[in-house]
C-alpha cells in the first residue's frame, strides 16, 4: 500500500462528489423565477383586469340575448283551450214520445205513473204530477214531449226517468200538454232554430243545473207555439205547441 496514492485517491473522490457551482446557480435561478413569477395572464393576487371584466360582461350579455332569441323562435301551442260555449237550449234532449200506459200512483194522490215510448229499446217509466189536470183516460195513448236527459230518481218510491212536458200559467192553476205536430216521429229530437248542438249527458245536466237555467226562457208565444228566447221549436213535421194553444205560458 502506497501512502501518496491514497491521498490522491481521496482528493479525487471529494472533487467528484462536490456539485458544480454553475449548475447550482442555474437551478437556484430557475426556482426563484417560479416562486416570484406573477400568475400567467392575470394581475398580482388573482384579480381580473378591467379588460377581462369587460370581456366577461360582454360574454354574459351575449349569452342572455341568444337565450331570449331562441325562446322567441319556439312555436306557440297550436291547441289553446277554447272559451266555454254559451249554454243554450240544445243542451236539453227533448223528444217526441207516446204514453203507452198510465196508472195512478199508489201513495201519491197527485201523481200518475206512466210507460212512455221515446224511441229507445224499451219504454221509460216516468211519474207526472198531472192527476189534478187530466183524468186517466186522457193520459192513455197521448203523444207528448219528453225531456230525456234527466237523471233517474225515485218519486214517492216510483223510479222515474224523464219528464213529460207541459205548458202552465203563472200560478200553475192551468196546465196542458206540450205536444208535437201531427206526423212527427216517435223518438225524434225537438230542435230550436239556430241551436243544433248535441245534448249534454244526464250527469252534467244535473251537476250544472242546466234545466233550471234554461227553463225560464222556454215558453209559448202569443200563438201557443213553443219557443226558447224567440227561437221556434221544430220537428220533421213542424213546430211544437201547447195542446190547446195556451199563450205566453211557461213550459216545463
Amino acid at each position: 500500500f502506497d501512502g501518496e496514492e491514497d491521498e490522491a485517491a481521496v482528493a479525487a473522490a471529494a472533487a467528484a462528489a462536490k456539485p458544480s457551482t454553475g449548475a447550482a446557480n442555474k437551478g437556484g435561478k430557475g426556482g426563484d423565477a417560479k416562486k416570484q413569477g406573477a400568475p400567467a395572464g392575470g394581475a398580482a393576487g388573482g384579480e381580473m383586469t378591467e379588460e377581462q371584466k369587460k370581456a366577461a360582461a360582454e360574454k354574459r350579455a351575449k349569452a342572455k340575448a341568444e337565450k331570449a332569441a331562441k325562446k322567441a323562435k319556439q312555436p306557440k301551442a297550436k291547441h289553446q283551450a277554447a272559451p266555454a260555449a254559451e249554454l243554450n237550449i240544445s243542451a236539453l234532449d227533448i223528444r217526441v214520445g207516446k204514453i203507452l200506459k198510465a196508472w195512478n200512483h199508489e201513495e201519491a194522490e197527485k201523481l200518475y205513473c206512466e210507460e212512455v215510448d221515446v224511441g229507445e229499446d224499451k219504454p221509460r217509466q216516468i211519474a207526472s204530477g198531472l192527476r189534478p189536470f187530466y183524468n186517466l183516460e186522457e193520459m192513455q195513448g197521448r203523444t207528448v214531449l219528453v225531456l230525456c236527459n234527466l237523471k233517474a230518481r225515485n218519486l214517492v218510491g216510483f223510479p222515474s226517468h224523464g219528464m213529460v212536458m207541459c205548458a202552465s200559467n203563472d200560478d200553475h192553476t192551468k196546465v196542458e200538454f206540450a205536444v208535437p205536430p201531427e206526423g212527427a216521429k216517435i223518438g225524434e229530437r225537438v230542435m230550436f232554430e239556430g241551436h243544433d248542438g248535441e245534448p249534454e249527458a244526464e250527469n252534467k245536466v244535473a251537476k250544472k243545473k242546466m234545466f233550471e237555467k234554461l227553463a225560464p226562457d222556454l215558453k209559448t208565444n202569443a200563438d201557443g207555439v213553443i219557443e226558447w228566447k224567440g227561437a221556434t221549436s221544430k220537428t220533421s213535421a213542424g213546430p211544437c205547441k201547447a195542446v190547446n194553444g195556451m199563450p205566453n205560458a211557461q213550459v216545463a
